[in-house]
């Protein structure tokens, strides 16, 4: 029998106090150090916030039809967040809503930093990783700090709601609950991932996996049946040309390619290395989900994710592929897929052995490469305060907006 001593048992060295810091660091300075990435790298949406895109059509029917337009579809569902977002700068004075549209997206960008620290969330917490590769993201210029595009950050936040643990007291349950119908109802996600939410609660059999799957099938119902009613764009119209053959390629170089190479990726893919490191990039992440280890399932599930989410964006842009090959072209398409795979490099790289040790290596890689293009630049100057005494006046004004060349058409309204 080994004797332990009184006042030794548990006794930890300096080292290894900051070795569990480091790995296990406080969820309060995770957040503060997100907040500040989040910041530098959109500074602009800070000093001069502007809307952006089709922000203008949020904030433009939230103006004329209130509470309304909180259930109003586009682009063929709903974006309940999104709405309740324009329907609070709406009822707020004019002066501040850009202002109000880039903090509740903040807001809702550091949830899902939050959640990704939870105690029930199985990701690795060393040193944050997980939780500020939200924020590190290499293709991420459309979809940080603006409404419009914040659905996909929120569909992380219903990612992460798949992998975690049931809830074991009330205030988990009403966070699960209020959580899977906000974010099931705000974008397409919850159509996507709603197989994976039933297959969990097979394979669970409790209460809370069974109802959370009842929420997110409702809703993605919903969704689905406001996309059936969406008119068919000209360009899914059938005959129109699938360029199916640029798959592999888009996948190699905006996905595998941006997160390893980052500012070092030539400008232009030759469509045969484009196919073969495609393939690559698949087996990888698929090796990083399967491989044994601590929390194969939680990968395993992240991996069913990544290719749903691959998919889905095959099937929504396959008329259109070869505009992924425009540098910064839609990014918000690929952001998810790029989330998960490092999250899944970061799960590796938490592991002890040769293998934790390479994934450990290839991440500081990737985020080393990425450092160039992670300072995103400010959006035009609309001049917004120029039309806000003619919006306060109730009169009907025209404003332009982000990207140049969009206009909001605020109505008139009696005072």
């Amino acid at each position: 029998m080994v004797e332990v001593l009184p006042g030794r048992a548990g006794a930890l060295t300096t080292r290894d106090r900051i070795a569990r810091l480091f790995a296990h660091p406080p969820a309060q300075a995770v957040l503060a150090v997100a907040a500040t990435i989040l910041a530098v790298r959109r500074a602009g949406a800070w000093t001069n916030p502007q809307f952006w895109a089709e922000d203008n059509l949020f904030y433009e029917r939230a103006y004329s039809g209130g509470w309304h337009a909180l259930f109003e579809p586009m682009s063929g569902y709903l974006h309940l967040v999104l709405r309740f977002i324009a329907w609070a700068a709406a009822c707020a004075d004019p002066a501040f809503a850009p202002w109000i549209f880039v903090a509740g997206a903040a807001v809702a960008t550091l949830y899902v930093v939050s959640r990704a620290l939870a105690s029930r969330c199985p990701l690795p917490r060393y040193a944050g990783a997980c939780a500020l590769a939200v924020m590190l993201v290499p293709d991420a210029r459309e979809v940080l700090l603006n409404v419009v595009n914040l659905q996909w950050v929120l569909g992380a936040g219903l990612i992460l709601l798949l992998i975690s643990r049931d809830p074991e007291d009330g205030l988990g349950w009403a966070h699960d609950l209020t959580a899977s119908a906000a974010i099931g109802l705000t974008g397409p996600f919850c159509i996507i991932l709603a197989p994976l939410f039933v297959l969990r609660a097979g394979i669970r059999r409790t209460r809370a996996s069974l109802v959370l799957a009842a929420v997110v099938f409702a809703c993605a119902v919903l969704q689905a049946a406001f996309v059936h009613g969406e008119p068919v764009a000209p360009a899914d119209t059938p005959g129109h040309l699938v360029l199916g053959h640029l798959f592999l390629p888009m996948v190699a170089r905006r996905i595998g390619g941006s997160i390893l190479l980052g500012a070092l990726l030539a400008p232009e893919t030759d469509p045969y290395t484009g196919t073969a490191a495609g393939l690559a990039t698949l087996a990888a992440v698929a090796y990083l989900a399967l491989r044994p280890g601590a929390d194969r399932t939680a990968r395993l599930v992240l991996g069913l994710a990544f290719a749903g989410l691959l998919l889905s964006v095959f099937y929504r842009t396959r008329h259109s592929l070869d505009l992924f090959f425009i540098p910064h072209a839609r990014a918000r398409y690929v952001f998810l897929p790029q989330l998960i795979a490092i999250w899944l490099l970061v799960s590796a790289a938490a592991q002890k052995g040769r293998a934790g040790r390479i994934a450990a290596a290839v991440a500081i890689w990737a985020l080393v490469v990425n450092l160039p293009r992670l300072r995103e630049p400010a959006y035009a100057d609309m001049h917004w305060s120029r039309y806000v005494p003619m919006i306060r006046a109730g009169e009907p004004v025209t404003v332009p907006t982000n990207m140049p060349g969009l206009e909001m058409h605020l109505p008139g309204r009696s005072k």
